[in-house]
């Protein structure tokens, strides 16, 4: 299975700088794996200015997989105090997942206690 995840959000995963990214709507499922690849090349006015430096840049050496733990219609997603949980400039249309991302030796890419952070975060920023 594969997501079409933009560059900056998939460096930005692996970096474990976000928890969270947006797919198509009912394309990924709580438990589902999946390699973190950049897919398609975000149009800069799309990007939050922070990540705009990755636009186009080659993702770290390794493999890395993405766990869905969550998923959420995006539209749950406040778009002022969301803003600051991804890598866009708004949210997107389709699916919020909120991934755990290892790399190939299985090592996750943030410590139990920095993902739960940012998974109550992102619950925070949701209406529901």
């Amino acid at each position: 299975m594969s997501t079409p995840l933009a560059d900056v959000e998939a460096r930005a995963l692996i970096a474990g700088e976000i928890v969270m990214a947006f797919v198509p709507r009912h394309s990924l499922t709580e438990g589902d794996e999946f390699p973190v690849v950049a897919g398609r090349r975000a149009a800069p006015e799309d990007v939050d200015p922070a990540y705009r430096r990755w636009i186009g840049e080659p993702l770290p050496a390794g493999e890395w997989i993405g766990v869905v733990e969550v998923v959420h219609p995006a539209a749950l997603l406040d778009p002022d105090s969301g803003r600051s949980r991804h890598v866009f400039t708004r949210p997107g249309d389709g699916d919020l997942v909120i991934l755990r991302v290892f790399d190939d030796g299985g090592r996750p890419v943030l410590s139990d206690e920095a993902f739960e952070a940012r998974v109550k975060s992102i619950e925070g920023a949701l209406n529901r």
